[in-house]
C-alpha cells in the first residue's frame, strides 16, 4: 500500500497515549491517597486491580503501531530513510529529554534534585541513562524500542522467508514465556516486545486481510479480550504467580492487549473516515506526551501534596484520579504546542512532535 496516512492507526496512537498516561496518573493519585493516616482510609484494592488490569502494558500498543507502520509505509522507502527518521525523530528527542531529566531529576520518593557533579560526570550519567532509560521511570521502554528498530531489517527478512515461518510464529508467541521484568534490565524485556513487534510487522504486511480476519472472527476476539481480562482477575487474586522467567500476568496481558488492539483498530477502521480533531491532536503529540508525562506527574504530585490532604473518600479519590489524567494530558498538549511554536521546523528533532 502506498497510502501514507491511515486514520485508524493514527487514532490508535492517540488511544495508546491515553492508556499510558492513565495508568501512571491514576497510580500517583492512589499512592497519594494511601499516605493518609486516617483510620477511615479508603480500601482501593478493587480499583487498583482494575486500573492495572486494563492499562498495564499499554506500551505494547506503541510497539504494534511502530511495527505496523513499518510494513505499511516505511519499508518501501528504504532502510536509509527509516534509520535516518529514527535518529532524527526518536533518538534526538530522547537525547534532549534525557539530558534535561538527568540535570533536573525526580526521585521515586518525590525528591527533586539538580545534578551537582562535574561536566564529565554529567555526560557519563547521560550516557548511562541513554542506555538504560534511567533518566525517569517511563524511559525504560525507549532502549528496548531502539533495539527493535536496529533489528527491523532482520525481522523483515524473516517475514519474507518461507523457511522462517515457524520461527516467526515462535517469536510472536515468545512473550507468553518470556516476561518483562520492570524495573530490571533483562533480556526478557527485549524478548517480550520483540514478539509484539514481529506481530505488528506481520499485521502491517497483511493489513487489509487482518482487518477482514478480525471482522470475520469478531466474536472470538471479544471472547479473547474478556477471557484474558477475567484470567488477570484470577491471577491478581493469586498474587501474580510466576515460574522461572514467566510471570503469568504478563502472559495474560500480552494476549489481552492483542485482543484490545484488534477490537480498537477494527472500530476505528469502520467508524472513522476522518480522525476527530482532539484524537488527531493526541496522535500527533503522542510521542512528546510520552516523554513528558512522568515528569509532569511528579510536579503534579508535589502541588497536590502541598494543596490538599490525602483524600479518604473513594468517589473523591476516583474523581481526582480522572482529573489527574485529563490535566496531565492537557498540560502535555499545551507544552508540546508551545514548543512547536517556539522551535518551528526543529521541534520534531528536539521534542518529537
Amino acid at each position: 500500500m502506498s497510502k501514507a496516512f491511515f486514520p485508524s492507526i493514527h487514532a490508535f496512537r492517540g488511544f495508546a497515549i491515553i492508556n499510558i498516561v492513565a495508568i501512571h496518573a491514576i497510580e500517583f493519585v492512589f499512592y497519594f491517597a494511601g499516605t493518609s493516616n486516617s483510620p477511615h482510609k479508603a480500601d482501593l484494592t478493587a480499583f487498583v486491580w482494575g486500573e492495572s488490569i486494563l492499562f498495564h502494558d499499554s506500551t505494547l500498543y506503541f510497539t504494534f503501531i511502530s511495527a505496523i507502520l513499518f510494513s505499511l509505509i516505511l519499508e518501501e522507502r528504504g532502510y536509509s530513510r527509516f534509520f535516518k527518521s529514527k535518529i532524527t525523530n526518536v533518538f534526538l528527542p530522547y537525547l534532549f529529554f534525557t539530558c534535561f531529566f538527568t540535570w533536573r531529576q525526580w526521585g521515586f520518593d518525590g525528591s527533586l534534585t539538580y545534578f551537582s557533579g562535574s561536566l564529565l560526570e554529567y555526560f557519563l550519567l547521560v550516557g548511562k541513562n541513554l542506555i538504560t532509560g534511567g533518566a525517569i521511570f517511563s524511559f525504560w521502554y525507549i532502549p528496548v524500542l531502539f533495539v527493535l528498530f536496529l533489528a527491523t531489517p532482520l525481522f523483515a527478512k524473516l517475514l519474507k522467508s518461507n523457511q522462517a515461518r515457524y520461527l516467526v510464529i515462535l517469536l510472536i508467541l515468545m512473550p507468553l514465556v518470556c516476561s518483562r521484568a520492570w524495573p530490571d534490565i533483562t533480556w526478557t524485556n527485549f524478548a517480550y516486545f520483540l514478539g509484539a513487534y514481529m506481530l505488528g510487522m506481520l499485521v502491517g504486511a497483511n493489513y487489509r486481510q487482518t482487518i477482514d480476519l478480525i471482522e470475520r472472527y469478531l466474536t472470538s476476539f471479544i471472547l479473547l479480550a474478556v477471557a484474558s481480562t477475567l484470567s488477570l482477575v484470577g491471577l491478581f487474586y493469586l498474587e501474580s504467580p510466576s515460574w522461572g522467567i514467566v510471570t503469568f500476568t504478563e502472559s495474560a496481558w500480552y494476549i489481552q492487549k492483542i485482543a484490545f488492539s484488534a477490537l480498537v483498530i477494527l472500530l476505528f477502521e469502520r467508524t472513522m473516515g476522518n480522525v476527530p480533531a482532539w484524537l488527531n491532536l493526541l496522535g500527533n503529540y503522542a510521542f512528546t506526551i510520552y516523554f513528558l508525562h512522568a515528569y509532569l506527574l511528579f510536579d503534579m504530585y508535589k502541588h497536590m501534596n502541598s494543596l490538599i490532604t490525602p483524600p479518604t473518600s473513594t468517589p473523591i479519590i476516583l474523581a481526582l484520579a480522572l482529573l489527574n489524567v485529563v490535566f496531565v494530558i492537557t498540560l502535555g498538549v499545551i507544552i508540546t504546542h508551545g514548543c512547536k511554536l517556539l522551535l518551528g521546523k526543529w521541534s520534531r528533532n528536539i521534542i518529537g512532535a
